[in-house]
């Protein structure tokens, strides 16, 4: 699968129309303090810059007019600027042809909310919309992937030097309006390698991770401040996915219960009379959005032991292997629970994230549209349509 991924991103790069263009004409984010063209650098493979026509130009201090701003592919930039080059091949971005192979070839969250927000600024597209449509992306998942661009002119930039890290992981960071704060996540971000549940917990936690009585912060504690945060709405608004696509009766009643800040979760289990698979269901849930990932991996197996057409087991073992980092594991999960459960837009999310992640761009965009299609389903049956 690996050397199949390399050449599809051979053949991008094969396939880019490349021009000459004067560095001088080029807009660009300087690169930060801690980057310099070292021996690690030089053994980067040079990825043509792919830049964008400005339909109005803008004159730089220097009385330079910048006709092009650079959008991807920085480092090879940097390093072609480093060493004196007057003039630098890239690919340039005129017209809506040049949209699908310019955004194929982009392998980091900032370039690809540049390359969005340079598409909308000069018309190029004329909407998110059209833009969603284009690329197979909902319109929420253009919003999220353009929201990066709230970040400081800092955090962008320290961004550009590593393509490990996903939008997915940044969504909590971008939330924060306390400039301290954010500063602190995102430090942690870079330091750790966070995963994006994880920053969110992080955040809702507090500087010292616990709560009020010395343990750690429980569902209870979090769900209200940090909400599940994988779905806004066109406005960009948090949306948390609906549990009933996941969960069913009173399974469904415990987990919206367990909201409330009042009261032992377990408590509501046998309040609602469950038992006990749903009491170990539950218990799973609990450690997955504590952070406690390969505790609830535990407890997701030891149900699909005796239980191995549970749905719901095998979607949040797929996102334990997700939030974890495990991408492989969590594809086989969410592929099982989707052949037990089809069209569940939820598992169908998770996995087009997952794909995401591992540069299936395709395949990810693909599952995007089955989703929603999948949601848009479920809305017509309950109005009657």
């Amino acid at each position: 699968m690996m050397a199949e991924k390399k050449r599809e991103t051979g053949d991008i790069f094969e396939h880019m129309i490349l021009e000459e263009v004067k560095l001088e004409k080029i807009g660009y984010l300087a690169p930060p303090d801690e980057w310099e063209e070292n021996d690690e650098q030089r053994k980067e493979p040079f990825v043509p810059p792919v830049l964008i026509e400005e339909k109005t130009p803008a004159t730089g201090k220097d009385g330079i007019v910048r006709e092009y701003t650079l959008l991807a592919h920085h480092r090879s930039f940097w390093r072609m600027a480093v060493k004196g080059h007057l003039t630098i091949r890239a690919m340039v971005v005129r017209s809506e042809v040049h949209i699908a192979p310019a955004h194929e070839s982009v392998r980091n969250c900032v370039e690809e909310a540049l390359l969005f927000d340079a598409l909308l600024r000069n018309n190029l597209v004329e909407n998110r919309s059209r833009l969603s449509e284009q690329l197979g992306y909902s319109r929420a998942r253009i919003t999220q992937i353009l929201n990066i661009l709230r970040l400081p002119d800092d955090m962008r930039r320290k961004l550009l030097l590593t393509d490990e890290i996903s939008e997915f992981q940044l969504r909590p960071i971008v939330r924060v309006t306390d400039p301290a704060k954010q500063r602190k996540m995102f430090d942690h971000l870079l330091s750790d390698r966070l995963t994006g549940r994880q920053i969110a917990l992080f955040a809702g936690s507090g500087d010292s991770e616990r709560s009020g009585d010395g343990e750690e912060p429980g569902i209870k504690e979090l769900m209200d401040k940090i909400g599940d945060g994988e779905e806004i709405d066109e406005d960009g608004n948090d949306v948390a996915p609906d549990p009933s696509t996941i969960l069913a009766g009173g399974t469904l009643e415990v987990l919206l219960a367990m909201r409330s800040r009042n009261g032992d979760w377990l408590d509501k289990v046998r309040e609602a009379g469950l038992g006990q698979l749903e009491a170990t269901f539950l218990k799973g849930v609990d450690q997955l959005r504590n952070g406690m990932y390969k505790d609830a991996e535990l407890t997701f197996r030891s149900i699909l032991e005796d239980n191995p057409d549970y749905a719901p087991a095998w979607f949040y073992l797929g996102k334990c292997g997700n939030l974890s980092g495990d991408l492989e594991a969590s594809e086989t999960a969410l592929r099982t629970s989707l052949e037990i459960d089809p069209g569940n837009p939820d598992c169908l999310v998770e996995l087009a994230m997952v794909l995401e992640k591992q540069k299936r761009t395709g395949e990810a965009s693909s599952f995007y549209r089955k989703a929603a299609q999948a949601r848009k389903n479920t809305l017509n049956e309950d109005s009657g349509d």
